[in-house]
Order: C-alpha cells, then structure tokens, then sequence
C-alpha cells in the first residue's frame, strides 16, 4: 500500500475507531449513573463511527482498486515496451498509456538527438485536438525544457505564473505534468501531458512510474540508433557513407526498374586533391571536403541522394533523372564548386562522370561503373567538366588519381 492510499485509509479508521472508543467509554459511564442524554450522545457517536468506517473503507478499497489497475496497466506496458522493435514505437506506447491515465489529455515525448542537445519531439497524431496543441516544436534544445534543466518532474496550473517559464510548454494554457526521462544517471528526454481538468496526485504518480518505466528501454533504443547512423553515416561530411551508397543504389535502382522510370547517377571527384594535402594539410583537405558535403546537401533535393564514396569521391543517386536532368544538375554544382574559393587553397575544380538507368545500364554495378568511365574520361580531357556515359560503355579504363 502506497503513501497515500495508506492516508486515505488508516486516517478515517483511526478517526471512527476514536469515536467507537469514546463510545464505550460513556457507555461504561452511564452503566453507573448516566442520564438518558447521555445514551443518546453515546448512541450518536457509534453510529457515526460506524459511518466514517464504512466511507474509509469504500474509500480505500476504491483507491486499491485504482492502484492495482494502474499497477497492471504499468506491468502491460513493460511488457509491450520489451517487445517493441523501435524508439519510435516505444515513444508512442509511452504517449498512449499516459492519455490512459488521464483520458483527454495531450501527450508527447521529446528525445535528446544524437550527441547534440537538440529535441526532437514525438505527439500523437490527433495532437491539434489535445490540450498540447500550439506546443513549440522546433528549434528546441535540452535546456529549452525546464524539468530536463531542473533535473526532476515539473508541473503547473492553467492559472499559474510560474516564476521560470518553459519554452517548451508555457505557452499553453492547460495543466501540465512534464516528467524527465533518466536512464541511470543520464536524462534522455521527457514525457509531457496537458490536461484541462485537475491533475491529481495519484495522476502525477502513475506519470511519474511510467516515465521511470520507460526510460531506460527509450535510452537503450536510443544508443542502438545512434550506432545504426554511425555505422553508415561519414563523420567528416556527415553525408551517408559507401556502405549506406552501396545499400541506396540497389534499393532505388530497384523501384526505378519496377516504376519503369529513370535513375541518375553522378559521381564527382576533386581534382589534384592529393595536391592541396600536400601543400596545405589534412586539416584544410578535411576542410574542403567538408565545403563539398554541406554544398552538395545543401543542392539536392529531398529524394535525391548524396554520399561520401570514399577519399575525394562524392556520389549523387537522382530518382526521376534522365540524362539531361543530370547533366544539368552535374553543371550547376560544377559550377558552384569553382566558383567556391577557400583560404589558402584558392579554387578548387571537380570532374563528372554521369550515367542513367536504364539507358547506360540495367544493373547497379553496371551503372556505377558506367559513371566511373565517364569520371575517368572526365579526368582524361582536362578535368574540371561533366561527362556523360557512351553508349555501350566504351570508354573502358582504371579512374585517373586526383
């Protein structure tokens, strides 16, 4: 029994057995010589005790009852978070069993991204008709929200002025329970709820357990996605890597063959980069790759891919493409590469090998490696210009060095 169901039951118990106790007491009194009145106090008194007993005991078995099912609701969601296959998954089991407890309530979770400090937020989707709506989501920081910066479960009022406003959820006008998520000594994120009506303690309590419950399987979760984008994710240009490239090619060449519709590819190398190493550094030839990673994310669209291939080799995967879509495309970013000067090193140029499915090939490998010929014939003619794959793939040869 909890603190509080305790409460509940023990005070009106000890207050109707006091009574039934002076009860007995007077009714010793008046065995020897009390009056009639007397009898009725006495009478009067037990019936009341016996009263208060019967509500202490409505009320705590109703509170037990509470209890247990809040208990059983939280061993079901532990079972469910175990079983779940993702964060994302997890995060919206979370958000359910809150809006559980305090049915018509909003409920979201927000989850520290990577190793920056950025939020990213989790809501359900009928969030616009939830007390949480208008919640600020984006742009948002660890330290945006209070209870993360405090260390511990945060609440207040609708009519509350608190002292420290939250970025997060202080401009809504509901009341708000917001409980960090901490995995050992690490908070992870935090479970936020909006309720119009009265949140009560037992509320917050059960909040409070599932956060606690749900913390250390979101954290794990977190860590195992964390590795997943390590994995394929260059660290230097924060662009996919060869293993992610290798991966996307198959898959979109893939839909392309199933859709009947074409796929480009561009593969981009920087000329005499071995050169600028040589001259200047590592430091300022991670720096121009760098320069290359952001212009080229920054240029695609959001179904195109870009990729690190590997050393000074950049490879772009165009969906929808055909050959003078990419070859526009290759001669704009051509373009804005030698036109980019960096300190030091001065213009920096690029060579372009384009190729198109299902014109140049029927295969990933073939196209790939039709590009690649185009590159080497690209490097060839004087670098520093785009070149489309011949038909037939005649240009056979090793890629030149940078």
């Amino acid at each position: 029994m909890t603190g509080i169901t305790a409460r509940r039951v023990l005070v009106p118990a000890a207050l109707s057995a006091a009574l039934v106790l002076s009860g007995a007491f007077a009714a010793g009194w008046l065995r020897h010589g009390g009056s009639a009145a007397a009898w009725l106090a006495v009478g009067a008194a037990a019936v009341l005790g016996l009263n208060l007993a019967l509500l202490a005991a409505g009320s705590g078995l109703a509170a037990l009852r509470r209890e247990r099912a809040m208990r059983d609701a939280g061993e079901h969601l532990n079972e469910l978070l175990r079983a779940s296959d993702s964060a994302r998954e997890s995060q919206h089991l979370l958000i359910a069993h809150a809006q559980r407890i305090l049915p018509g309530a909003g409920a979201g979770v927000l989850m520290i991204t990577g190793s920056s400090d950025r939020l990213e937020p989790a809501l359900d989707d009928l969030v616009d008709q939830t007390p949480l709506r208008g919640i600020r989501t984006v742009g948002l920081q660890a330290r945006s929200c209070l209870a993360m910066r405090l260390g511990h479960g945060y609440g207040r009022g609708a009519a509350d002025s608190p002292l420290a406003r939250c970025e997060v959820c202080g401009a809504l006008d509901a009341e708000i329970v917001c409980e960090p998520l901490v995995s050992g000594s690490e908070v992870v994120g935090t479970l936020l709820v909006a309720h119009n009506g009265r949140v009560t303690a037992p509320d917050r309590a059960a909040l409070r357990d599932a956060a606690g419950r749900a913390a250390p399987i979101l954290a794990a979760q977190r860590e195992l996605a964390f590795g997943n984008e390590r994995a394929v994710i260059d660290g230097l240009t924060g662009l996919p890597n060869r293993r992610a490239a290798d991966d996307a090619i198959r898959r979109m060449a893939a839909h392309a063959g199933r859709s009947l519709s074409p796929l480009g590819v561009v593969l981009l190398d920087l000329d005499h980069f071995r050169m600028i190493n040589d001259l200047h550094g590592q430091s300022h030839g991670d720096k121009v790759l760098t320069g290359i990673g952001r212009l080229l994310g920054e240029t695609v669209r959001a179904s195109d891919f870009a990729a690190r291939f590997g050393g000074e080799k950049f490879l772009l995967l165009l969906p929808d493409t055909d050959r003078h879509g990419c070859l526009e495309l290759a001669e704009k970013i051509r373009r804005q590469i030698e036109q980019t000067e960096l300190i030091q090193t001065g213009p920096v140029t690029a060579s372009f090998g384009v190729a198109c499915l299902p014109d140049d090939a029927v295969h990933p490998e073939q196209l790939l490696r039709q590009a690649d010929r185009a590159l080497y014939m690209a490097k060839a003619q004087g670098r520093n210009r785009v070149q489309a794959a011949e038909a037939g793939g005649r240009a056979a040869g090793p890629p030149l060095d940078a």
